[in-house]
């Protein structure tokens, strides 16, 4: 197993037969009881790596490129890479969702890896961007120990990590090529199999980033790059610089915070960092186009109807 730990986060090597899985969870994100909150929601983002989502318990919407696809108990979604997501609960708000990051080598190294089926259905998936299905009791078991191994305090529950995601994803895998199998089709390659690590690393950091504090210095640092290297990866993941990525995530938390609370602007401005209310709406309406009421009254709005697949 080939792991590193920081903060129960972890970023680890798994197998789903000989086709290897890197995963990047952590104990805050899988899973995470989203029971008490009125309601749980996520604005529109993009991973720069695929996504597993598996809605434990509740149920909601799951925006995929702007459709809404209606989900309950147990239903599993793969995302392939820059597909743009969000969600919101229904309006019991009583969710237990999980999320594990992963990549998976480029179309080419399928060859020899993987059935044939199994390669169809996963270039399938790259075509199409996502995939979604009810999770099978397997898949479920299989998680729930993993949950109980990620969230565990003792140090050896680590070394099961591995075993665990690998028969977790040969589970989803299989139920994948069952039901979503064909298809040809191939990706452009941003990154070797070595830049795995680094890669879910930077979507990471900058998914944590809310309240205008993070420094360059400090990916670098977690990442083993200068700064022109970094801003060089940040540039070909993105399609801009390390100091607008940051810009756009801090606005992305603003958009939500207003679109799906009801909190008073100068609660939004201390979520995010504003020390007053005032300076936030400067910065949102800079980078917007908006004042913070005017984004809320514009965007307030009913999910749209499912669509059906």
């Amino acid at each position: 197993m080939e792991s590193q730990t920081t903060c129960q986060v972890f970023t680890i090597r798994a197998f789903a037969g000989e086709l290897p899985v890197e995963c990047f969870l952590s104990a805050r994100g899988f899973f995470e009881d989203l029971s008490q909150r009125q309601p749980s929601f996520s604005e529109d983002h993009v991973h720069a790596c695929h996504e597993l989502l598996l809605c434990r318990k509740g149920g909601g919407y799951q925006f995929i490129d702007g459709t809404a696809h209606a989900y309950t108990d147990e239903t599993l979604f793969l995302l392939a890479p820059f597909v743009t997501h969000a969600h919101i609960s229904g309006s019991d708000a009583a969710e237990v969702r999980g999320s594990i990051r992963f990549i998976l080598p480029e179309s080419a190294a399928f060859s020899g890896r993987c059935e044939p089926a199994l390669s169809a259905a996963l270039e399938r998936l790259r075509r199409e961007q996502y995939a979604f299905f009810s999770a099978t009791p397997q898949i479920i078991a299989i998680a729930d120990l993993l949950t109980e191994a990620v969230c565990s305090p003792e140090t050896s529950a680590q070394l099961v990590l591995s075993g665990l995601l690998s028969a977790l994803f040969s589970s989803v895998f299989s139920e994948l090529t069952r039901v979503f199998g064909g298809g040809k089709d191939t990706a452009p390659r941003l990154f070797s199999d070595s830049d795995s690590s680094r890669r879910l690393i930077i979507d990471n950091f900058f998914s944590q980033s809310l309240d205008g504090s993070a420094r360059i210095e400090d990916l670098c640092e977690l990442v083993h790059l200068s700064q022109s290297s970094l801003n060089r990866v940040i540039h070909e993941l993105y399609g801009t610089s390390f100091k607008q990525k940051l810009i756009e995530a801090r606005v992305a938390y603003i958009k939500y915070y207003l679109k799906y609370t009801d909190l008073p602007i100068r609660a939004v401005a201390e979520k995010t960092g504003f020390a007053e209310d005032n300076k936030l709406s400067l910065f949102f309406r800079q980078h917007a186009g908006l004042s913070p009421t005017q984004y809320r009254q514009a965007e307030r709005c009913a999910p749209p109807d499912p669509v059906q697949r």
